[in-house]
């Protein structure tokens, strides 16, 4: 009887041990891609491509920029990443610094804190401008794309 509690139990753990083992790969490889989806976004920033940027987007996403201006739907989206890289971004360079969390709601839901910086902003010359971006996520056909988020100017000293 002791034997076979022992199998029994062994066989649950292992059931388990393999079931976080496999969560840990998934949890791994879909940072892996919230982490491609960042750098693409940064790419199609500095090539200033309006398609690009949007093609990070749910079709229902929302966006809202460090001014407060409120943006919905890809479409409205790329629009507006259209206008500005023709006029006051169209010699800027954003750069990402760090991915400081990703953290999973679900298995198809994610949130994550990226420290950004942007520079060449043709209004403010000469400038530098540090960023924290809060990005909601959604893996749809197992793609992920932002479904929401909202750009926070950092202050002199934030950290």
């Amino acid at each position: 009887m002791k034997k076979l509690f022992a199998i029994f139990f062994t066989g649950i753990l292992l059931i388990f041990t393999a079931g976080e083992a496999a969560a840990q790969e998934t949890d791994s490889s879909n940072k892996d891609a919230i982490r491609q989806l960042v750098t693409n976004y940064a790419d199609a920033w500095n090539r200033h491509d309006a398609k690009g940027l949007a093609d990070n987007y749910d079709s229902n996403a929302s966006w809202v920029n460090w001014f407060g201006a409120y943006y919905i739907g890809k479409q409205d989206i790329l629009d507006h990443y259209a206008a500005v890289h023709k006029t006051y971004f169209k010699d800027s360079h954003y750069y990402t610094r760090a991915i400081e969390d990703i953290s999973f709601v679900k298995a198809d839901v994610a949130i994550a804190h990226v420290r950004t910086g942007l520079t060449g902003d043709s209004r403010f010359p000469g400038q530098t401008f540090e960023f924290r971006r809060t990005i909601l996520l959604t893996k749809h056909q197992g793609v992920w794309l932002i479904l929401a988020g909202q750009n926070a100017k950092l202050n002199e000293g934030i950290k």
